[in-house]
């Protein structure tokens, strides 16, 4: 496997501050992405960058494949589902908005999908790097909320828990596990860059996703980690390597150990992590709690096939779904709902075939499937349909799973042709 950090390749063409078309159209994903962790407001920085994106790449760039087709179909449907549902409720402006953002991260995920498959080797190194940078700023910012630096603790926490610039520390929690988890994989597979500070950005984003105190980020990172180092070992031919990947995993774990000790010394942080450690909460159990809420809506779902309508499940049970596919019938009606469950099994399906495609980029199909596929897990216990990292990991699951089977494909005529 290969995991080259090579920079993007510089194309002939009209230059424009010194940058050639490509050159600019990578440095606009590269702020895009830079700017991914500031999403406090509404629309984001990012938000509004992805409109520079698209308008940049309008005319190349972009590598359209059939393969992503099962993609942009269900996204086409799931949206349709949400548009049908809104228009039970046309007045409320906050369901619209709903719809809109819902297609907006749809678009996103589609166009990542086009962009990945044109150069992967190339354009995940570029993605690699900007998410690292942003996800470092983000804990960062989160750290110093918990530290109360400069009295910034009310704006960059919430509850007690690192928030850093998002609204909501699940959310802000899981955007951290694919650049954790990349960096996790560049260390085991020795490639990667820049190691001291590269070991100073893992441990101040560990330190956000630990201090933001959710237990689905907990879950899925510690599962991707073991999914990404356990496919790393079974799929590399080189035994140095699995040698060298048994040894990291050891001293690895018995350093989270030790650290997660000395953290949990301090009583503060001992009680809200004993306290969010709680499986089950208050809140979850009960007949009007979360799990109860979830049943009792699935007979009314059963007869509104167009949902509850956006956002409108919280008012009849009082709290949100806590359930993405739950959601999906309740705010996209059943057009929706079947859409995002065959939509969340192909991405697993194709995913789990990309990564074992051999390639020069399998290591990143691997980086990428792991954070996916516990993130689309935890939609059973959250609703991750307006998360952006979830659309742009889909995206790239999906443009890395079309380049293998065009990289495939070459191979086979290569073989023809010589024979």
């Amino acid at each position: 496997m290969n995991n080259s950090c090579a920079m993007v390749r510089r194309p002939a063409g009209v230059a424009f501050m010194g940058l050639s078309r490509e050159q600019f159209q990578h440095a606009a994903i590269w702020l895009m992405l830079v700017c991914s962790f500031f999403v406090i407001v509404e629309p984001a920085p990012s938000d509004l960058l992805f409109v520079v994106v698209l308008a940049l790449f309008l005319t190349s760039g972009l590598s359209v494949s059939s393969a992503v087709a099962p993609l942009l179909l269900f996204l086409v449907f799931y949206n349709l589902g949400a548009f049908l549902s809104y228009l039970q409720i046309v007045e409320d402006s906050k369901a619209r908005m709903f719809v809109v953002t819902s297609t907006y991260m749809a678009a996103s995920a589609v166009f990542f999908a086009f962009y990945v498959t044109h150069d992967p080797e190339a354009r995940m190194a570029l993605i690699k790097n900007a998410l690292v940078i942003a996800a470092t700023a983000g804990a960062v910012l989160a750290l110093v909320g918990m530290a109360n630096i400069w009295g910034l603790g009310k704006l960059l926490t919430l509850y007690g828990r690192a928030v850093g610039t998002f609204k909501d520390p699940n959310v802000f929690a899981t955007y951290l596990l694919l650049p954790a988890v990349m960096l996790v994989q560049g260390f085991l597979l020795g490639t990667q860059r820049h190691k001291l500070l590269s070991m100073m950005s893992l441990l101040v984003i560990i330190g956000g996703l630990f201090f933001a105190f959710s237990r689905g980020a907990w879950i899925s990172f510690i599962a991707a980690s073991a999914l990404m180092t356990a496919l790393t070992f079974i799929l590399t031919p080189s035994q140095a390597l699995r040698s060298r990947i048994i040894l990291l995993t050891i001293l690895g774990v018995a350093g989270a150990a030790v650290l997660i000790t000395l953290l949990l010394s301090v009583d503060e942080i001992r009680d809200q992590f004993m306290d969010r450690f709680t499986l089950v909460k208050s809140y979850d159990a009960g007949e009007t709690g979360r799990f109860g809420n979830q049943l009792n809506s699935i007979p009314l779902l059963l007869q509104s096939p167009l949902g509850f309508g956006p956002l409108k499940f919280h008012l009849i049970f009082g709290q949100d779904a806590h359930n993405s596919f739950i959601n999906a019938f309740s705010s996209y009606g059943w057009m929706g709902g079947i859409s995002y469950f065959l939509l969340v099994i192909s991405t697993v399906i194709i995913g789990f075939k990309a990564v074992l495609v051999r390639t020069p980029w399998q290591s990143s199909a691997i980086v990428v499937f792991c954070p996916l596929f516990t993130t689309l897990c935890q939609g059973i216990q959250i609703d991750t349909d307006h998360w952006r990292h979830l659309y742009l990991m889909m995206g790239l699951m999906w443009g890395l799973y079309a380049a293998s089977l065009a990289h495939g494909t070459r191979r086979q005529e290569n073989l023809h042709a010589a024979t």
